[in-house]
C-alpha cells in the first residue's frame, strides 16, 4: 500500500515560510496481442459475415450478455450450425438493468467482417469470439480494407483472405452490400462521379469531451461543429466517423443515429460519443463525413478527445451515470470492495495482488477522491452481475485479456417521467496468475512481465466511468506495452475526468438517485508521501506569487510540481518543477516565485512524485492578488521591459507613459489591456508609470535598475 506519511503544519514552520514569502509495439490496456495464426488455430468456426439484430439475454453466472444474429457470407473454417448462427457478446440492457465490460468486444447491427469463433462455455449451442476484441476482423466496406485492434489490411482479397490459412473459403451466398462496395470504388477510380463530394473546411472545438453530452441533455458540452461543403442538405443515409479509442484509432467508429443535433449542406452538429453505434469510444484522430451519396470527406487537423464517460444506452437513447452510495454501514456514501473467497491458488488474490491493489485504489481515492474502500473479504469465488457485490478476483479470461471490469447499472423512472441510471455494482476481475507474467512490485516490470498496478489502475478508472482515450499520458490510454508503466494520473484527462464524474454525481437530487444512497467524494488520509510541515503562498505587488514549503524528511522523492488555476472548475496547470531532495532525514525547505501578475484569486497546489513514478497531492491555497480594476506592473524592478495589465473602457485603447522624477514623458505606449513597455537606454532610477484607458487615471511606481 502507499506510505502513510505525517503532515504537521506547525505554527513555527508557518511563520518561518511567511518570512522566507517575503504508437512502438504495445499492447492494449488489458490486452495481450495475439497472434492471428494462433487466433485461426484455436477457434473452431471463422466466418465472413453481417451483424444483424440484437437481443439481451441473462447467463447462469448472473451476467448479462447480448446476442448478435449473423448473416454468413463465407466459411474459412469449421461447419455451420443447422440453425441460425449468432455471436455472444459480454453486456447489454435488459429491462433497466445495465452491465456494461471493459475489453470485451462490441458489436452494432451492420458492421461486416471476419468472425473467429468458439463455443461459448455457459452457453450450450452458442458461439463467442476468440481471444475477445481480437476475434473479430472488422470490415471498411467504403475502402475495401480490414482493420483488428494489433493489425489492419489493406486489401481483403490479397491480404487479409490468404492470412486466415491455405484453406478455400466456401461461399454461402453473394455479399451484396461487399460487391456492391466494389463496384462503387471501381467508378471512382475511373472518374465517374456525378454525386456530391463532401469536404471539411474546420471544426469546432479543438478538443472536446465524449459522454458528456446525451440525447436526455441540453448542454452543448461534447458536441462537435463541422463546417464544410457537398454534406448534402440533409443527412439521409451519411455519418460521421471518429478514431476508435478502443483500438488506438486502428479503425474508425460511427456516431449513433441519436447523436445529430444539425445536417446541412454546409455544416454538421453532432455528439461525440462513448457509446457509438458500434458500442466503440471516440478518440483522439481526424474526423470523417460521409454523405448520403457515400462519399467521403477527412478532416486536415485532428480532434483531441479529451476524456471519455461511460454511458447507458437505453431504447436508443445515451444516458450518463450517476454514482451512488451502496456501502452500507462500512461506507454509506460510497463503495465498499470484497477480495474473492476462493482458495484455488490460480484464482485466489495473493498478497502481492493485494498490496498492489490498494495501491491503485488510494491513488485514486487521495488523487480523485473516488470514495471505494476495502472490506472483508467476500464468500463468493466469482464475480456475478446481479448480486450488487464488488469483488475483485482473479479469473480464466479470454486468451490475450489481461483484466477487464463488469459495470452494473441500474435504471429508474424519476418524479418527471425521465429515466436516470445509477451505477450499483463494479467488479474487477484479472487474468490467472497462473496464466500471465504479473510484476506486482513498485519498481519496473522486466521485460515481458505486465505491471499489475498499471492494469489496476486503469480497471479501477472504468469503475468510476472513465473510458478509453487516447493519449501519450493519461492512465486511460488505450495502450500499455509490456514491461511500461503508467502508475500516475494525468491531470487534464483522467483527473478532469474523475472530477467531472463526481460533479454530475454529487449534483443529483433525490429522485435522480434510484432510492439510493447519495455519493460524497472521499476526503482525509491522503498526506503527501513526505513530512509535509509547511505549505503557504503570498501576493507581492510588482513581483509575482511567493510560495515557499518545507519538509521534515523525504524518502525517495523525485521532484515537486507545482501547479496552478485560476478558477476552481478549470484544469490545473503546472507552473514549475523544482527537484526534490530524494532521501533526507532533515528540514527541507523550498521557494518559487511566480512573477505572474494576479487580479484577484489563484489557487496552488504542490504535485508531489517519487522516484518510482508515485504521485500524490497536497490540500489548496488561496492567494488573494491586486484589486479588480487595477494597473499591475511586472517585474518591478524590471530593466529592458516591463508588463502592463490594466482597466480598459469599452472600445477604448489603453494608453500609458512613463514619467521621470521631474516629470518628464520617457516613454510611452498604447494598446489593449494588455502590453508591453520598453525601456531601453533609461537610466536607472524610481519613475510613475501613468495608466489611462478610459476608466481613470492609475499611477504606479517603478524602478528600473
Amino acid at each position: 500500500m502507499c506510505r502513510r506519511m505525517k503532515i504537521s503544519i506547525t505554527p513555527r514552520f508557518y511563520y518561518l515560510l511567511l518570512a522566507v514569502l517575503a504508437w512502438p509495439l504495445a499492447s492494449r490496456a488489458q490486452l495481450v496481442p495475439v497472434p492471428l495464426a494462433a487466433r485461426v488455430q484455436q477457434a473452431t468456426l471463422i466466418v465472413e459475415a453481417e451483424v444483424g439484430a440484437a437481443t439481451a439475454e441473462r447467463l447462469p453466472d448472473g451476467h448479462l450478455a447480448t446476442r448478435h444474429a449473423l448473416t454468413v457470407y463465407k466459411v474459412f473454417k469449421g461447419q455451420l450450425p443447422a440453425g441460425p448462427l449468432s455471436v455472444l457478446t459480454l453486456g447489454g440492457t435488459l429491462g433497466l438493468r445495465r452491465e456494461e465490460v471493459s475489453n470485451s468486444l462490441a458489436l452494432s447491427s451492420g458492421q461486416q467482417g471476419v468472425l473467429l469463433l468458439e463455443p461459448a462455455p455457459t452457453r450450450p449451442s452458442s458461439y463467442q469470439a476468440t481471444a475477445g476484441p481480437q476475434g473479430f476482423i472488422t470490415y471498411d466496406l467504403a475502402a475495401g480494407t480490414a482493420a483488428e485492434p494489433f493489425g489492419s489490411y489493406p486489401n481483403l482479397a490479397t491480404a487479409l483472405y490468404p492470412a486466415l490459412g491455405p484453406q478455400v473459403a466456401r461461399v454461402v451466398q453473394p455479399n451484396a452490400r461487399l460487391a456492391a462496395a466494389q463496384v462503387r470504388r471501381s467508378a471512382a477510380t475511373g472518374q465517374h462521379i456525378t454525386t456530391a463530394t463532401p469536404v471539411i473546411s474546420s471544426f469546432s472545438p479543438a478538443a472536446v469531451t465524449a459522454g458528456t453530452s446525451t440525447t436526455t441533455a441540453s448542454s452543448s458540452t461534447g458536441v462537435l461543429t463541422i463546417n464544410g461543403t457537398g454534406f448534402n442538405d440533409t443527412q439521409g443515409t451519411g455519418y460521421v466517423l471518429f478514431r476508435n479509442a478502443d483500438d488506438g484509432g486502428a479503425t474508425t467508429t460511427q456516431a449513433r443515429s441519436d447523436d445529430y443535433v444539425l445536417w446541412t449542406d454546409t455544416q454538421i452538429q453532432v455528439r461525440v460519443p462513448s457509446v457509438s453505434a458500434s458500442g466503440n469510444t471516440a478518440g483522439t484522430g481526424p474526423v470523417q463525413v460521409v454523405n448520403s451519396d457515400g462519399n467521403a470527406a477527412s478532416s486536415a487537423s485532428s480532434l483531441t478527445v479529451t476524456y471519455a464517460l461511460g454511458n447507458a444506452n437505453y431504447n436508443n437513447q445515451v444516458y450518463r451515470v450517476h454514482l451512488v452510495g451502496t456501502g452500507g454501514a462500512d461506507n454509506p456514501s460510497g463503495y465498499v470492495l470484497h477480495y474473492t473467497a476462493s482458495t484455488d491458488p490460480s484464482f485466489s488474490v495473493p498478497p502481492a495482488a493485494r498490496a498492489a491493489f490498494e495501491t491503485t485504489l488510494a491513488t485514486w481515492r487521495c488523487q480523485a477522491g473516488a470514495n471505494r474502500v476495502m472490506g472483508a473479504d467476500a464468500s463468493q469465488t466469482q464475480p456475478n452481475g446481479s448480486d450488487n457485490i464488488n469483488l475483485v478476483s482473479f479469473g480464466a479470461l479470454p486468451t490475450g485479456v489481461l483484466g477487464r471490469t463488469y459495470s452494473t447499472s441500474s435504471g429508474c423512472i424519476n418524479s418527471t417521467g425521465g429515466i436516470d441510471w445509477v451505477l450499483v455494482d463494479t467488479d474487477y476481475e484479472f487474468t490467472s496468475a497462473s496464466s500471465i507474467n504479473w510484476y506486482f512490485g513498485t519498481g519496473t516490470p522486466g521485460s515481458g512481465q505486465y505491471d499489475f498496478q498499471s492494469v489496476a489502475l486503469h480497471e479501477l478508472g472504468h469503475g468510476l466511468q472513465l473510458q478509453h482515450i487516447i493519449s501519450n499520458t493519461g492512465v486511460m490510454n488505450y495502450a500499455l506495452a509490456n514491461g511500461e508503466t503508467r502508475r500516475t494520473l494525468d491531470s487534464n484527462t483522467d483527473l478532469a475526468a474523475a472530477s467531472d464524474e463526481t460533479s454530475y454525481s454529487t449534483s443529483a437530487m433525490a429522485d435522480e438517485l434510484c432510492t439510493a444512497t447519495a455519493y460524497a467524494p472521499a476526503t482525509g488520509g491522503c498526506p503527501l508521501p513526505v513530512e509535509l510541515v509547511a505549505f503557504a503562498a503570498r501576493y507581492v505587488s510588482g513581483q509575482g506569487t511567493a510560495l515557499g514549503w518545507a519538509t521534515a524528511s523525504e524518502q525517495q522523492a523525485a521532484y515537486f510540481g507545482v501547479e496552478s488555476q485560476d478558477d476552481p472548475t478549470a484544469p490545473w496547470q503546472e507552473v514549475t518543477r523544482l527537484p526534490a531532495a530524494g532521501t533526507s532525514a532533515t528540514t527541507r525547505q523550498y521557494r518559487y516565485l511566480d512573477a505572474r501578475p494576479l487580479a484577484g484569486t489563484r489557487y496552488y497546489r504542490l504535485h508531489q512524485v517519487d522516484q518510482d513514478g508515485t504521485a500524490t497531492y497536497s490540500a489548496s491555497v488561496a492567494v488573494q492578488g491586486e484589486a479588480a480594476g487595477e494597473l499591475l506592473a511586472y517585474p518591478n524592478p524590471t530593466s529592458g521591459l516591463v508588463h502592463l495589465r490594466g482597466p480598459v473602457a469599452n472600445g477604448a485603447t489603453a494608453r500609458v507613459q512613463l514619467l521621470d522624477a521631474v516629470g518628464r514623458i520617457v516613454a510611452h505606449a498604447s494598446g489593449a489591456a494588455a502590453l508591453d513597455l520598453p525601456l531601453a537606454g533609461l537610466p536607472a532610477g524610481i519613475y510613475v508609470l501613468e495608466w489611462d484607458g478610459g476608466t481613470g487615471i492609475r499611477r504606479q511606481r517603478l524602478t528600473v535598475q
